[in-house]
């Protein structure tokens, strides 16, 4: 995939690097895609995660109820790696 028109972000949880790919639309998250060497169960919830987030608006706290929604919902198990860490690595790459 290429990632051209994308802002990139990176943030080191205690989990691992987690790496953000945000297209956004004017304030809102248009399309985004994740990287990293962190890990998630269930493996599908980082699909979970993109997916809530796509036309969320690009604000701190949108993002984060929208990451927390999915955590919650999907009963997430993530060692060292809690929706803060998401939400810090998002907001990198919207602010840059």
């Amino acid at each position: 995939m290429s990632y051209e028109g994308y802002k990139q972000g990176r943030h080191k949880s205690k989990g691992g690097l987690i790496r953000s790919f945000v297209r956004l639309e004017g304030n809102r998250i248009k399309d985004i895609e994740f990287s990293g060497d962190f890990f998630l169960f269930p493996e599908s919830a980082i699909e979970s995660i993109a997916r809530s987030l796509k036309e969320t608006v690009a604000d701190h706290d949108s993002v984060l109820s929208a990451v927390q929604s999915v955590y919650e919902s999907e009963q997430i198990t993530a060692p060292g790696t809690a929706s803060e860490d998401f939400v810090a690595s998002i907001m990198q790459a919207v602010e840059s």
